[in-house]
């Protein structure tokens, strides 16, 4: 498949998978059969996203900064990875004082616009990361990763904006605007790519990929696993759930 219809279709899945995600919690409820569900789904969505920014962004850009660094020797991805650790965890626990300390001992709840910032940073960078990407493999594998989140990640936001009183129109447009923020950073990515000379387009593309593995760590170990493992149920499926999506991704790197 030629790369550019690889992200055309990119987009199109992400933005339905998106969409749907946010708007289900609109009309329905969610039983406790579909919350364990959910939560098993986000279990694996865990593995994917650690997999992918250990064994598949961070690499990439540790060997796109070889081709371009020359004599450097300094470890540059692995600390613009923790930069982008760093940023949504600044972004978030900065605004800590907006949790809703009154479901304490329940599942998290954050003010809806410090979410959908979270949330919209990180889709924008890992978007722009699979927009530059290059080879068909690499571009599937950070691919699966986001497809793999987006949906939960989207029923999350909804959920909440649904919790904290969002009329249904407000409710869909901000829904529209954070699903829209990864085919942004695909369509982005691509076009730097294009555009930019070829130790430019690696120089970015291995900037993008260290910041995508560093909020992929994020949201795999702070969002996703903690809020997964709060719950002291299921746990040896959740630990399995957590093994297979990261395995998935070492396969895929066999090829890559």
């Amino acid at each position: 498949m030629d790369m550019i219809w690889l992200k055309l279709i990119s987009i199109l899945i992400i933005f339905i998978v998106g969409l749907i995600g946010g708007i289900l919690p609109l009309n329905k409820s969610l039983s406790e059969k579909g919350k364990q569900r959910l939560t098993l789904g986000n279990a694996f969505a865990g593995g994917i996203f650690l997999g992918a920014g250990l064994i598949h962004m961070l690499p990439d850009a540790m060997d796109n900064f070889k081709t371009i660094a020359g004599k450097i020797d300094f470890p540059f991805p692995a600390l613009i990875a923790g930069i982008g650790f760093l940023l949504i965890l600044v972004i978030e626990k900065a605004s800590a004082g907006k949790l809703d300390q009154s479901k304490a001992s329940g599942p998290k709840v954050v003010f809806p616009v410090i979410l959908y910032l979270v949330l919209s940073i990180h889709s924008i960078i890992a978007g722009t990361s699979l927009g530059l990407e290059g080879a068909i493999l690499s571009a599937t594998a950070i691919f699966i990763a986001i497809i793999a989140h987006k949906g939960a990640a989207s029923f999350a936001l909804g959920v909440n904006l649904k919790i904290n009183g969002f009329e249904r129109r407000r409710h869909m447009i901000t829904i529209a605007f954070f699903v829209i923020m990864t085919p942004l950073g695909v369509v982005l990515g691509t076009i730097f790519s294009h555009l930019l000379a070829d130790k430019t387009s690696i120089l970015f593309e291995m900037i993008f990929d260290s910041l995508a593995a560093g909020t992929f760590l994020y949201i795999a170990i702070v969002e996703i696993m903690g809020e997964v493992f709060e719950q002291r149920n299921q746990t040896w499926a959740k630990l399995t759930l957590v093994g297979i999506g990261f395995a998935l991704m070492g396969v895929i790197a066999i090829w890559t």
